[in-house]
């Protein structure tokens, strides 16, 4: 499955504006209909110290405008995940759409079928892994942060499990960050220092110099990780904001 993988390398904070324009993409559903979706136009790398940094999770997926929906069939996706669709893939998705029609008038109600796609769609564990992140972030954008940590919760079941295994250094770095994070959000402050202290220690040992760009990003994170408190946003109230 196609989908937007966004590596962090070096890190501008000037803050600027990102902008977005329209354009009509095929509908993998309804073959005779096109979908209008949003496009981006211009960003940069400040995007990359937005609040979803937490999640690491990153524009453009980090908002609305970042799922397509196409209003005559119903289906919706990430932005960029139309193609790569199997004929069995279509079938289910085809069987779910005539069953749930409604028109898609709520940001959580394209959050609900986006993740109900996704689950009738073949997908890798690191894509599952986003795509709960994804929704954390979302749904914590939209008010609801109950759910939002739910996912987060999720998330973090599968990252621990993942960490017993092989990944690459840059998702092993990425995983034992975010653990640190949302062992904070749920109150469990010896775990998340131990977390810590791993991604710490993965960074030093570490000899890979394309991933240098991500290990600096990494190292200023972590010192956000201990303002993190449990439940509410993820988001940290850092010292400086108090100011």
């Amino acid at each position: 499955m196609k989908y937007i993988i966004i590596v962090c390398f070096f890190i501008s904070t000037n803050a600027m504006a990102t902008t977005w324009g329209r354009s009509e993409v095929d509908d993998p559903i309804n073959a005779s209909a096109k979908c209008s979706v949003s496009q981006p136009r211009s960003s940069g790398s400040y995007i990359y110290q937005w609040p979803s940094k937490y999640d690491q999770v990153f524009w453009p997926l980090t908002t609305i405008n970042g799922i397509w929906y196409c209003e005559k069939s119903g289906f919706i996706a990430l932005i960029g995940d139309f193609k790569g669709l199997t004929d069995l893939e279509k079938d289910k998705i085809q069987k779910y759409l005539m069953q749930n029609n409604s028109r898609l008038e709520t940001i959580e109600s394209r959050l609900v079928r986006l993740e109900a796609i996704y689950s009738l769609r073949k997908s890798t564990p690191e894509f599952s892994n986003r795509l709960k992140r994804i929704l954390a972030y979302l749904y914590e954008q939209n008010g609801n942060i109950k759910l939002a940590n739910h996912y987060r919760e999720l998330a973090l079941k599968e990252i621990e499990l993942a960490l017993h295994g092989k990944l690459k250094e840059n998702k092993r770095l990425e995983y034992l960050y975010l653990a640190a994070n949302y062992h904070r959000q749920f109150g469990h402050q010896k775990e998340s220092d131990s977390f810590l202290l791993k991604v710490e220690d993965a960074i030093k040992e570490s000899s890979d110099d394309e991933l240098k760009g991500y290990k600096d990003y990494l190292t200023e994170l972590i010192k956000d990780t201990k303002y993190i408190v449990k439940g509410g946003v993820l988001k940290p109230s850092l010292p400086k904001d108090d100011t």
